[in-house]
C-alpha cells in the first residue's frame, strides 16, 4: 500500500493549522503542524513532506528563510506561501524562489483551495500542459536555468490577477511572455489586446487608450470606445510604458485603483475590468528615482516583476532558437529545410545579438533567402554577422564607438548605439530584400513613407524633451541643443502633420 502524501502545515494560527489539517485529513492525506520557525526546522528534521503550507509572518522567522530552507533540505517538496492582501508581493517573491504558489487569507473558496492542494501532488502534469501550451505560442523558453525559473514563475503568476511588470532589452521577447501569461491566465478564452504606449503623441494617446465623445476635439466626428473599454474582461498589454507622459500616468493610476476612467471630453465614469500586463526596455525604477515616472504608478504596475534576460547571457540557447526559426521560416516560405554549416554556427554564437531574438529571427530569415544551396555558410550570413570572422579587435572597438558597417555612429545619441545600428541595418537589409523594383515601385510613396517616419521621430524626441522640462520650451530647446525658434518650427510641423 502506497504511503499517504505528507504535508507541513506552518501558520503561528493555530484555527489555520486546524482548518488545513481537517481539509488534508479528509482528503486521506497526512498533516503535521508548527507554530513558529523552530518547530518548522524540527518538523522537516523527523519527516519527508510532498507540500508545505507556510505562512509568510511568524513570529520568530520569515516565511521566505523557511521557504529556502525547505528547498535546501528537501528539494522536492513543493511549497505554498501563505498570505495577507498587504505581502502579496513578497509572496509573488517567494514564487521566484521557487514556491509552487500562495494562496491569500482570508480562505474563501474551499473548492478551489482543494484544487490547490491536488496540483501541488501533480508537479508534472502540470509541467507538461503547460509546456504543450508554450509550444501553441511559439513560445520558445531554451535550457537557460534564468528562463526556466522566469517562465515557472509567470505560469504561477498568470492565474493571479495581478498586474505584472516586464522588462528585459529590445527584441527579447516581452510581449510572447505576455500573451503566454494571458494563455495561462482564467481569462484565456478573453481577447489578448496588445497597445504600444511610445507609438503615439500624448493627445492621441490618450484618445487610443480611454476613447473620446463626438466633438471633444477637432476631427471627433463621433463617440469613440478606447482600449480599455475594448478590453474589459480581457488582458490588456501596455508596451513602452514608461513612454507614457505625466498627465498619461495619472489616469493610469485611477484606473489602476479604480477601475474607473473618463473618456476625452466625457462626463460619464466608465467602469472596466482589465488585468494589466505592462512592459519597458527601460530601468524605470532609475526613472522613478529621476522624477521621470510617477512612484505611486510604478508600485502598483510592480506587483509582480519579470526581467527577461538579454540573449548573449543564454548562449547555449542560440542554437536551439536557431533550430525553431530554421523550421518556421521553411514551413512559411514553403521550401525544404536548410541546415548551418559547423562554421556558419560558430560565428552566429559569437555575435553578440544587441538586437536579441527578434534580431536573430531576422538573420535566419535572411540567410535562408542568401543561401543558394542546402547548407547555410558563413558567406550566406549578413555582413554585420561575418565580421566576427575577420577582425576581433576592430569590432570590439567598432562595438565600443557605436559604429556599423555603413559608419554611422550612434553612441553620442543614444547609450546603445552599437544595439541600435545593429537593428537598423537588420531593418534595411529585410528591407531591401522584400523590395520587387521589376514589379514596379512607387518611389515617390516610398519618400514620403520616410519623411513621415523622420517626421515622427523628431517630434518624439521633441515631445520627450518638453515632458523632461513640463513643458518649457526654453529648457527643452536648451536640452536638444537647438534654439527656442527651431524647436517652435518642429512642434508647428507636428501639429500640422497631425491635421
Amino acid at each position: 500500500m502506497a504511503e499517504q502524501p505528507r504535508f507541513l502545515i506552518v501558520d503561528d494560527e493555530q484555527e489555520v493549522c486546524n482548518f488545513f489539517s481537517y481539509l488534508l485529513k479528509q482528503k486521506g492525506y497526512a498533516a503535521v503542524t508548527a507554530n513558529t520557525g523552530a518547530e518548522a526546522s524540527a518538523r522537516l528534521e523527523q519527516y519527508n513532506f510532498a507540500t508545505a503550507l507556510v505562512d509568510l509572518k511568524l513570529p520568530d522567522a520569515n516565511g521566505l528563510d523557511i521557504l529556502r530552507e525547505i528547498k535546501n533540505v528537501q528539494p522536492q517538496c513543493e511549497v505554498i506561501i501563505i498570505t495577507g492582501y498587504s505581502t502579496v508581493k513578497s509572496a509573488v517573491e517567494a514564487i521566484q524562489l521557487g514556491a509552487f504558489d500562495y494562496v491569500e487569507k482570508p480562505f474563501v473558496d474551499i473548492n478551489e483551495m482543494e484544487h490547490l492542494l491536488d496540483r501541488s501532488l501533480n508537479v508534472k502534469e502540470e509541467s507538461e500542459k503547460l509546456s504543450l501550451a508554450r509550444q501553441e505560442l511559439g513560445f520558445v523558453v531554451g535550457n537557460s536555468q534564468k528562463m526556466l525559473g522566469l517562465v515557472s514563475a509567470a505560469q504561477k503568476i498568470a492565474k493571479k490577477n495581478i498586474t505584472v511588470l516586464i522588462q528585459g532589452e529590445t527584441g527579447t521577447g516581452k510581449e510572447v511572455l505576455a500573451r503566454y501569461i494571458h494563455s495561462a491566465s482564467h481569462r484565456c478564452d478573453r481577447s489578448f489586446l496588445a497597445f504600444n504606449c511610445g507609438a503615439f503623441t500624448e493627445t492621441l494617446l490618450e484618445s487610443e487608450l480611454f476613447g473620446h465623445e463626438k466633438g471633444s476635439f477637432t476631427g471627433a466626428a463621433q463617440q469613440k470606445k478606447g482600449i480599455f473599454e475594448q478590453a474589459n474582461k480581457a488582458t490588456l498589454f501596455l508596451d513602452e510604458i514608461d513612454s507614457a507622459s505625466p498627465a498619461i500616468q495619472i489616469k493610469l493610476l485611477r484606473v489602476l485603483e479604480t477601475g474607473e476612467f473618463l473618456r476625452v471630453g466625457g462626463e460619464e465614469m466608465c467602469k472596466v475590468d482589465v488585468r494589466i500586463i505592462t512592459a519597458t526596455n527601460a530601468d524605470l525604477a532609475a526613472k522613478v528615482a529621476d522624477n521621470r515616472f510617477r512612484e505611486d504608478l510604478f508600485y502598483r504596475l510592480d506587483v509582480a516583476s519579470l526581467t527577461i534576460p538579454p540573449l548573449r547571457e543564454r548562449p547555449d540557447d542560440i542554437e536551439i532558437f536557431i533550430d525553431y526559426f530554421l523550421k518556421k521560416e521553411s514551413a512559411a516560405k514553403q521550401i525544404p529545410i536548410k541546415l548551418f554549416t559547423d562554421d556558419a554556427l560558430a560565428v552566429m554564437k559569437k555575435h553578440r545579438w544587441p538586437g536579441n531574438i527578434r534580431e536573430l529571427s531576422n538573420t535566419v530569415a535572411q540567410a535562408l533567402l542568401l543561401c543558394k544551396g542546402a547548407l547555410i555558410d558563413v558567406e550566406d550570413l549578413p555582413e554585420r554577422i561575418r565580421k566576427n570572422t575577420a577582425e576581433p579587435e576592430q569590432i570590439l572597438q567598432d562595438t565600443a564607438e557605436g559604429k556599423n558597417s555603413n559608419g554611422v555612429l550612434f553612441s553620442g545619441i543614444v547609450e546603445d548605439g552599437a544595439g541600435l545600428n545593429g537593428l537598423l541595418e537588420s531593418f534595411q537589409e529585410a528591407l531591401f530584400e522584400s523590395i520587387k523594383i521589376r514589379d514596379g515601385f512607387d518611389f515617390d510613396l516610398f519618400c514620403r513613407d520616410i519623411n513621415q517616419w523622420r517626421d515622427s521621430l523628431i517630434a518624439g524626441i521633441i515631445e520627450a524633451a518638453l515632458e523632461d522640462t513640463y513643458g518649457n520650451q526654453v529648457k527643452a530647446a536648451k536640452l536638444l541643443g537647438i534654439t527656442p525658434r527651431a524647436l517652435r518650427y518642429h512642434l508647428q510641423k507636428a501639429r500640422n502633420n497631425r491635421k
